[in-house]
């Protein structure tokens, strides 16, 4: 008894909407137990409605507490939702619930967000049987945004952030039910008006000889009304759910609460939820909807059971592929982002006693690698500067917002400036970060000026840590005089970093 107890965790995760506690057995990834709180009383400024609710956070989180202890669950984890908050409400907020639950709070980005849904999907695959051999779009509608995640064989593909949600349109029917007798109608313009250029490419890549299934996400409403109690998905066929969805925009919202049995927050939902999902519907043309329960606090779950080796599913995939479609949309050049990869892991894993950084850092190096070129799509002359702010507009779905701002700076600094406090985007990070910067620009400069020909010269490179230098040999059958030309510029902020120059020799290799 004991052992199993040693394998259940409890995730804690508060949205903008309630809180959630799941206890889960990470060995076998079943559901111990599951509870929610109360809807969060809607205010007028939706940035402060943890604020407001505190009272009812902290009387949920330490009923979960109680809940945790009486299953004997003592590895548990509090992560929250930070999409309608900025940093400094954050770290306030945060300090509250700590000095009142003793619990430390991980905010979790939106692409964050993303991530935790589309693991909760990957990873479960005894309620996702069906889902192995198909294309498969995730749709989920929060209260800030919404998101759209392809995926086929449950690998992912590609995903869409979508600015559109619940708070935006339930705000336009509020200002428009005075307004016009149909505010319903003049929602569904404006939500098609937001849709119209994802429809396109909805429409562009869809497989028409494929069998496709649209899974909705956190869609409370109609979870309860499809889903028994013991469920966590359910597959039902699209004609189906649109019949009913086409029933409830006819219904009044008193009607729709008796219907599908839920409070008047969750009612309030669900017409912006059927409107959108019709028309996203109209470009997906699914043969089935599957409804589910999985949701973020499953994939944290999974990713703590990944993180302590019970989970042999590669979920890290996710983010690398976000960043290799990244780079493939703004036509990269793929042979030497390739290069630029192989190269820059390689001196990585070679110099550990060096730089001293983790796998996280590893993998933001390679992220970094992947996108750093995606400003040539504009223009050639300082690139750099351009894949700086593609990337700040475009985050790497997993990364949190600061791992995100060093992607952005990876890709600043990996060419030709160097990083400087004088400047703002470097000089307002916080010191730990920039220090991550400058040792991944390092490194990455170096593996960038290695194939500065864009020819993928070098067969095999070797890597030598000495006393006062870092010799790399570089295997190539061509003459690697431009690369020597660029390694010598480029190095520079090497031996700034870490003291040591950087010394590059060349062997001869067959063609």
């Amino acid at each position: 008894m004991t052992q199993k107890k040693n394998r259940l965790y409890g995730v804690i995760y508060m949205s903008t909407a309630r809180l959630e506690l799941l206890i889960a057995d990470l060995k076998n990834h079943t559901i111990v137990e599951r509870a929610s709180s109360p809807s969060f009383v809607q205010v007028q400024d939706k940035s402060r409605i943890y604020q407001t609710g505190m009272e009812r956070i902290i009387a949920s989180v330490t009923g979960f507490q109680q809940i945790l202890a009486d299953y004997g669950v003592k590895n548990y984890g509090f992560w929250g939702s930070q999409q309608l908050i900025n940093d400094i409400t954050a770290r306030y907020l945060a300090e509250q619930i700590y000095n009142r639950t003793g619990l430390h709070i991980t905010w979790l980005s939106t692409s964050q967000l993303n991530y935790f849904r589309a693991v909760s999907l990957m990873g479960h695959s005894r309620e996702a049987q069906g889902l192995s051999t198909q294309t498969t779009y995730l749709l989920y509608i929060g209260s800030a945004s919404a998101s759209l995640m392809k995926f086929h064989n449950l690998e992912y593909i590609q995903g869409w952030n979508i600015r559109l949600g619940y708070l935006e349109i339930d705000k336009l029917y509020q200002t428009l039910r005075n307004a016009t007798n149909d505010p319903a109608e003049i929602i569904e313009d404006y939500i098609g008006s937001k849709l119209d250029y994802l429809g396109n490419e909805l429409d562009e890549s869809r497989d028409k000889d494929s069998e496709c299934t649209l899974v909705l996400q956190g869609f409370a409403g109609m979870n309860n009304y499809f889903l028994s109690d013991e469920e966590r998905t359910e597959k039902i066929s699209t004609k189906k759910y649109l019949a009913l969805i086409e029933k409830l925009e006819h219904s009044s919202m008193t009607d729709i609460q008796k219907k599908l049995h839920v409070d008047s927050a969750t009612a309030r939902h669900v017409l912006p939820g059927s409107m959108i999902t019709r028309r996203l519907q109209s470009h997906i043309r699914a043969d089935k909807v599957w409804l589910t329960r999985l949701n973020v606090w499953d994939g944290l779950a999974l990713q703590v059971a990944r993180d302590q080796g019970m989970l042999k599913h590669n979920i890290e995939a996710i983010t690398l592929t976000s960043s290799i479609n990244l780079a493939h949309h703004y036509l990269s050049d793929d042979g030497h982002r390739k290069m630029s990869v192989r190269l820059a892991l390689h001196i990585f894993d070679q110099l550990k006693k060096l730089h001293h950084l983790g796998t996280r850092d590893r993998l933001l190096l390679e992220i970094g690698a992947n996108v750093a070129d995606i400003g040539n799509f504009i223009s050639q002359y300082e690139h750099y500067h351009h894949s700086y702010y593609i990337l700040k507009a475009h985050p790497i779905i997993g990364l949190s917002d600061k791992e995100n701002s060093i992607i952005a700076e990876l890709a600043r600094y990996h060419s030709a400036e160097a990083p400087a406090v004088e400047q703002y985007h470097y000089g307002t990070l916080d010191a730990d970060v920039q220090m991550r910067v400058a040792k991944l620009v390092a490194i990455l400069r170096l593996a960038d000026a290695l194939d500065d020909s864009h020819q993928q010269k070098i067969s095999r490179l070797t890597v030598s840590l000495r006393e006062h230098e870092v010799v790399l040999t570089a295997y190539a059958s061509q003459d690697l005089a431009l690369e020597e030309w660029a390694f010598d510029k480029k190095s520079q902020l090497f031996y700034e970093v870490y003291g040591l120059k950087a010394v590059l020799k060349q062997r001869r290799s067959e063609a």
